[in-house]
């Protein structure tokens, strides 16, 4: 169920990928986690330039020296965030189809659902539907804290991130885990980006398979429910 439902609220963070219209970065820009914006570099100098593939953007979609700072800062920011809405939504996939068939209940919302994966968010938005609105402004409330960290308010500029933002970093880190250096910094950037790349692409995988063949993930790579219980 999680999954569908994040996987439905990343569409929200889309229009992120809009491209505004093309301008030279004029702004002095500010260090931020030891980056430090180069419109002469791939993506502004930011990291994610990971091998095998490297410097991959084929469809030039993020071309600094035609953009602003905020502009290479917002394509990233929604890079982020849409990968970490897919990594969520891939552990959901298949924790929701494992786990609800043994409590015979979703681990989020109290209500029944059952088949594949696809479905469960239909089958809360009926059965729980004032469950499901308070879940989903609960999300919303997240959504617009995040907006008041990094972007400047709309009537000052449409948007656009604070000069004093790093894409993504929206100061969350109740484990402590935050590298202290800009090196190891951009170390761990570069394997979320990484990991949250790959899930953005299992997790289209996953719908597409349920939608072609209507059943569950682990059903249909031959992994029956009696051995998962």
């Amino acid at each position: 169920m999680m999954k569908t439902l994040t996987l439905a609220l990343s569409l929200v963070g889309a229009a992120a990928f809009s491209r505004s219209p093309m301008r030279m970065a004029a702004e002095t820009s500010m260090v931020k986690n030891g980056w430090k914006y180069d419109q002469n570099k791939f993506v502004g100098g930011l990291p994610g330039a990971i091998a095998p593939l490297g410097e991959f953007d084929p469809l030039e979609i993020c071309y600094p020296e035609e953009m602003s700072e905020s502009d290479v800062k917002r394509l990233r920011e929604a890079e982020v965030m849409h990968g970490r809405v897919a990594m969520m939504a891939f552990v959901g996939y298949i924790m929701g189809e494992a786990v609800t068939p043994l409590t015979g209940k979703s681990f989020i919302m109290p209500t029944v659902v059952s088949g594949p994966a696809n479905s469960h968010l239909a089958q809360i938005i009926g059965e729980q539907p004032i469950a499901f609105i308070a879940f989903v402004s609960a999300i919303g409330l997240a959504e617009i804290r995040r907006a008041q960290i990094g972007w400047v308010s709309p009537d000052e500029a449409l948007f656009t991130l604070r000069d004093d933002y790093y894409p993504g970093d929206i100061g969350f880190d109740p484990l402590g885990i935050r590298p202290d250096t800009p090196e190891a910094f951009a170390t761990e950037q570069c394997r979320e980006l990484s990991n949250g790349r790959l899930a953005m692409i299992a997790v289209a995988g996953l719908c597409a398979q349920e939608i072609v063949r209507p059943v569950q993930i682990l059903e249909n790579l031959g992994i029956q429910r009696e051995i998962i219980a």
